[in-house]
């Protein structure tokens, strides 16, 4: 084995250690949604996406409302969830976040980015 290759091999695994090390522990987004249909009382709204990668949890709270997804599907490329009229999907490499709403005629569409939260030392 060449010996330039050897060198590559310790840093690449410490590199994949590392971020494996990253994405398992919980992680949190601060994001802003901006309603497609023109909705006044919607734009811009904030909310916080937390999900772990390890335990499939997804979980997004707007003020004192709560949503727990269901059907969660987080990779290293995308995350997802569903529950009852409602989903979620985040971009991972942009952070571009689309949250629906389905009613039984229409289905709300909005989009936003999300940037990680920062966690008070």
């Amino acid at each position: 084995m060449a010996p330039a290759f050897r060198a590559i091999i310790p840093a690449a695994l410490s590199i994949l250690l590392c971020t494996v090390g990253v994405s398992a522990a919980p992680q949190q987004l601060d994001c802003v949604l901006t309603d497609t249909d023109g909705q006044p009382q919607s734009e811009n709204r904030h909310m916080t996406v937390e999900f772990d990668q390890e335990t499939k949890r997804l979980i997004a709270r707007e003020g004192s409302q709560q949503y727990s997804f269901e059907k969660v599907s987080i990779s290293n490329v995308a995350m997802s969830g569903a529950i009852a009229s409602l989903s979620i999907g985040i971009d991972r490499s942009s952070l571009g976040i689309v949250w629906q709403q389905y009613d039984a005629d229409k289905v709300r569409t909005e989009f936003g980015h999300c940037r990680p939260a920062v966690t008070p030392q």
